[in-house]
């Protein structure tokens, strides 16, 4: 399920997402904060880290879906909220279906060319992981603080191009 939710529990948790997505870019990595919420509380956040680590899996969701995991002490994230501050590729979505997480927010959508299978795909394709639920979707939280992040890091000045 796509919508748009107004919420001041969401903007707090984007604000974070965005202060995350800001440690990314003075590192010259894609500016993507995430924290995962369960109830009121942040139980996990990620950073994107592909350049720092030279890991192309250290995506800012799935840092904090790691970090969750290990938090919990459980795979299973049902009830849990993801926040992004740029909405999840692929491989993150696959992960956000397996943890079977319940909610995903996200700011804004990645700059480029949207393509075919992009991240929604899989998150809202009913079948795009078998016995695995779809998360309620919100979309558009705090989007131009998130693009603005974006667009820094892509500017001619900015310091990433990726």
């Amino acid at each position: 399920m796509l919508e748009h939710d107004a919420s001041p529990d969401h903007d707090r948790h984007m604000r974070r997402c965005i202060e995350l997505a800001r440690r990314a870019l003075a590192t010259a990595d894609a500016p993507v904060g995430a924290v995962i919420v369960i109830g009121d509380r942040i139980v996990a956040e990620g950073v994107e880290r592909v350049k720092a680590r030279r890991d192309v899996t250290a995506h800012a969701e799935i840092e904090a879906l790691r970090a969750a995991c290990v938090a919990l002490g459980s795979t299973d994230l049902t009830g849990a909220t993801l926040y992004t501050s740029v909405d999840p590729c692929m491989m993150c979505a696959y992960a956000i279906r397996l943890a079977r997480v319940g909610t995903v927010v996200s700011g804004t959508p990645p700059m480029g060319a949207a393509t075919p299978l992009d991240g929604w795909t899989v998150l809202a394709g009913a079948d795009a992981v078998p016995n695995r639920p779809m998360p309620r979707v919100v979309r558009g939280v705090l989007a131009e603080e998130c693009r603005a992040l974006l667009m820094a890091w892509r500017s001619p000045r900015g310091v990433g191009h990726d």
